[in-house]
């Protein structure tokens, strides 16, 4: 008996050793998704609609419905949820044949399967063209269109796809009201959204260059605080984190 007891409290303390720590980054999709876009260091992240094929146990197959965030090598793969061990996401609330926004990576724990985390709000379901819940504090549901045009912002996607706006700065950051754009080429004339990070279009417009000069953004009126400048001309994609700092 006292071998039993004594086999019993090692593995208990064995486990205890190798179970789940983590710092818990939000409740919402947004803060979650651009925390991760900054902090995640090495792996790629990947944000897409999926539908769930089957769930057993602790894994769940799920077929690519739509790349939102970098393009998945697989259109049908395997999302590793929590096993007692690592900090994934409990599978429980999914269901099969429903859909679903996921934002996972490549699984530190086996090879294959992609990881769905636990320390935070990686994921969101699509209910009739509208993904739900836990998207930000102050956002609960959105069609699925305006969910992809304002993923950008709500995720902190810096992007530079194309060339035509790689030489833009955005300067003073931090700034206390106006923004001055430098390096934009000649003819130029992108067009321009700022978010928050909830992803809510706070303004949008064109940018023009007529004088010769750097344009500006004015953020007045607008709280202290972190923003994501989105530019576009064309194919070209370009994000900016901006910082609003008062005086």
């Amino acid at each position: 008996m006292k071998t039993i007891f004594l086999s019993l409290l090692f593995a208990l303390v064995l486990y205890s050793s190798q179970a789940c720590s983590c710092i818990y980054i939000s409740d919402y999709f947004c803060p979650t998704t651009s925390w991760y876009n900054a902090n995640g260091g090495s792996n790629t992240f990947y944000i897409a609609q999926v539908k769930v094929v089957s769930r057993y146990g602790y894994y769940m197959d799920v077929q690519v419905v739509d790349n939102l965030q970098n393009t998945l090598p697989e259109n049908e793969l395997t999302i590793l949820g929590q096993d007692g061990l690592n900090c994934n996401e409990w599978l429980n609330p999914f269901q099969e044949g429903a859909f679903y926004i996921v934002a996972i990576y490549k699984s530190n724990w086996e090879e294959g399967p992609y990881d769905l985390n636990g320390c935070g709000r990686f994921w969101l379901p699509v209910i009739d063209e509208k993904v739900q819940g836990n998207i930000a504090p102050d956002i609960s549901q959105q069609s699925y269109e305006e969910f992809k045009q304002q993923l950008a912002g709500c995720a902190a996607i810096l992007s530079t796809d194309g060339q035509v706006l790689n030489a833009v700065h955005a300067f003073p950051n931090p700034t206390t009201g106006d923004l001055h754009l430098s390096g934009l080429e000649p003819g130029t004339a992108p067009d321009y959204m700022l978010c928050n990070l909830a992803g809510q279009v706070l303004s949008s417009g064109t940018i023009t260059n007529t004088n010769g000069m750097p344009p500006v953004l004015s953020l007045e009126g607008l709280s202290e605080g972190l923003y994501i400048l989105r530019l576009q001309a064309g194919e070209a994609v370009l994000t900016r984190r901006v910082l609003l700092k008062r005086k």
